[in-house]
């Protein structure tokens, strides 16, 4: 822009020196006069222009690169699990392992992004590895954060990741007691550590089976005590048990509400194979009156063995 302006002026004067009269040699000074100043503040505003426009794509490429959620290094958000119970476990962010050895708990400071893919395998090789995805900043702000997790065990032995707090970053961090302090990819001391392809643990140990519940059981007693004829408390018994566990002393109980010696031993030897304490059973000879219904159920279970 600034060439072509040169080339206007100069081009001017050259008209100007080709002019004969006097009069228009004046008249053509005063438009050469007004025009030149018009042609630099136009170049000013689109230099103007241009800076605005750069600026703004460096704003929009660092609202970009905020909204990706990733950070620079320092700048990350910190992460804190510990286990309420003390298992001992190894955790892995984002594929890669952060503690070398089993710890009971773990803070992770500087992780490199927002969102991140949290694994917790337990050192027990029972307990079901907890997998979660969790978003590790301030929810209004984007901001870094200091979040602290805590692992749980449920019913039944599961464990679970529970919410302990949320706080504001704190630089210089001092390390509390049995506390095992890294930053993510290296350790305490820097070694770098690798992205691991973790084996998945082993199936977890078989639970169960239950026996009934109280309620189920005084039912099926109910029902039994209902029944008219030996042969149909005996034929009830068995269908229950067909789909249902029992303790020992609930088959106790069952042989008791019979009135029969035959009709005892034979639902003491059916109900056997649906006892969940079976190292408990010899308390079921208790019931007979005889010795030898006593000494038929002892070597029928000793022929299940």
């Amino acid at each position: 822009m600034k060439l072509i302006e040169n080339n206007l002026i100069s081009r001017a004067f050259l008209l100007l020196l080709q002019l004969k009269s006097n009069a228009m040699k004046l008249k053509s000074l005063l438009l050469l006069f007004f025009i030149t100043p018009l042609l630099s503040l136009a170049q000013e505003r689109r230099n103007e222009h241009g800076n605005l426009s750069d600026t703004r794509r460096d704003e929009d490429r660092r609202d970009g690169d905020r909204r990706d959620g990733d950070h620079r290094e320092g700048e990350g958000s910190t992460l804190t699990i510990f286990s309420e119970n003390g298992d001992q476990f190894f955790l892995i962010i984002n594929g890669i392992k952060q503690n070398n050895y089993l710890q009971t708990k773990v803070r992770v400071e500087d992780l490199p992004q927002d969102v991140n893919d949290i694994q917790i395998l337990f050192a027990d090789n029972f307990t079901h590895e907890i997998e979660k995805r969790i978003t590790i900043s301030d929810p209004l702000e984007g901001k870094p954060v200091s979040l602290v997790l805590k692992i749980v065990r449920e019913e039944r032995g599961h464990a679970r990741l529970h919410f302990v707090k949320s706080t504001e970053l704190m630089r210089d961090y001092h390390p509390e007691q049995d506390e095992y302090v890294m930053h993510y990819g290296r350790d305490i001391i820097r070694r770098e550590v690798v992205v691991v392809n973790t084996p998945p643990p082993p199936p977890p140990a078989p639970v169960g089976p239950f026996a009934m519940d109280e309620r189920t059981f005084n039912d099926l007693k109910r029902s039994i005590n209902d029944a008219s004829f030996e042969d149909t408390k005996l034929s009830t018994a068995k269908t229950v048990l067909n789909n249902n566990y029992v303790t020992t002393n609930q088959v106790i109980d069952l042989c008791n509400l019979f009135s029969f010696e035959n009709n005892k031993l034979e639902i003491a030897k059916f109900a056997y194979k649906k006892t969940v304490d079976q190292n408990n059973y010899f308390n079921v000879g208790n019931v007979f009156n005889f010795d030898s219904s006593r000494k038929s159920l002892n070597d029928f279970i000793n022929g299940k063995r």
